[in-house]
């Protein structure tokens, strides 16, 4: 057998071969670009919960740092802590009071609007009540009545139509990590050893 011969009988078999293996191309392609197409998405998602968890980081500072959420959250805390309270900012005719009253109003907004940007998935919650959730809570069953008397129109409420989604965020949210706490509690009781 002549050289030629046996490269032409070659070429038959390499041709053969391709011809019977010829979704092969074709699923390496593909088996490529699912695999990049999850990479991809793996990669977003990533990038979405960063970007999330700095939102929420950006959010804890800015609330921690400056000088106009320092001076609502004395405003509100000062009323905490009087006597009297929150009762004294249902009926105020007192412009220092009514000063008063709108701190801790946009105080209470600041909450709403953490609330709204936890439920949307724009702020982490993870992040957001490990540092604040107690703190949260107990604001929340502060201001409770106050909210209340705000979602009733009155003349001295501040509406004249029906307000009954104030602060209602803020409200769930607070239920749920005070829920959240309370099991806690209630695992922390039972101690390590003990079946729950």
């Amino acid at each position: 057998m002549s050289e030629c011969q046996e490269f032409a009988e070659a070429a038959l078999v390499i041709c053969a071969a391709s011809n019977s293996f010829w979704w092969v191309s074709p699923l390496v392609i593909a088996l490529s670009a699912c695999a990049a197409a999850v990479i991809s998405i793996t990669s977003i998602r990533s990038n979405k919960e960063i970007a999330r968890k700095r939102a929420t980081l950006d959010l804890i500072e800015r609330s921690e740092t400056t000088e106009h959420y320092q001076s609502l959250y004395k405003a509100f805390t000062d009323v905490r802590k009087e006597d009297g309270g929150f009762e004294q900012l249902k009926s105020v005719t007192n412009p220092q009071l009514l000063e008063q009253r709108r701190k801790v109003i946009a105080y209470l907004n600041h909450y709403e609007l953490m609330a709204i940007g936890i439920r949307k998935g724009i702020l982490d919650e993870g992040v957001y009540g490990d540092f604040m959730r107690s703190t949260v809570v107990r604001d929340w069953h502060a201001a409770a009545d106050f909210v209340t008397h705000i979602r009733t129109p009155t003349p001295d409420s501040g509406t004249e139509v029906p307000a009954n989604k104030a602060f209602s965020e803020f409200e769930t949210l607070a239920a749920k990590w005070e829920a959240q706490i309370k099991r806690e509690q209630k695992g922390a009781l039972r101690g390590p050893n003990k079946a729950t």
